[in-house]
């Protein structure tokens, strides 16, 4: 599993997620609590992967990455994408934290941020934050 995180941490998308938490909250503002891997047994896993955040105001926020990475450390390759699921209390289902909650976009009715945004595009990437940390200051 230290393989796995080792390699999940030279990604892109995880480089640039941390980036915009970091950007965003402050080093020292946010705690990432748990990784989880979506993959196959063995030395090949799957790209895609969760980091459960905790920030001041809101506990258990799911970051998923997919497509990240290159062809020799991941199965996929690729630069990814990022999307945000937060904790609410209107709803049944389950983030990967515990938390009931939903995906940004789904929660905030916005169809154009369903499947989250492109690691690559950094205008893009600031405006899915700038929507999630308006959500964030209104709570």
């Amino acid at each position: 599993m230290i393989e796995i995180e080792e390699k999940v941490r030279e990604s892109k998308g995880f480089k640039v997620l941390i980036a915009m938490l970091d950007e965003y909250f402050g080093k020292d503002n946010y705690q990432i609590r748990q990784y989880q891997f979506d993959g196959y047994p063995g030395a090949d896993p799957n790209v895609d992967f969760t980091v459960i955040v905790d920030l001041p105001k809101l506990k258990g926020v799911s970051f998923e990455v997919g497509g990240s990475g290159n062809s020799e450390m991941f199965r996929v390759g690729g630069t990814g994408s990022i999307g945000i699921a937060i904790p609410t209390e209107d709803t049944t289902s389950l983030l990967i934290s515990g938390e009931h909650g939903d995906g940004l976009a789904h929660a905030l009715n916005l169809k154009k941020w369903y499947f989250g945004v492109g690691v690559e595009n950094t205008e893009k990437v600031h405006e899915y934050f700038d929507i999630f940390m308006d959500y964030y200051h209104h709570l």
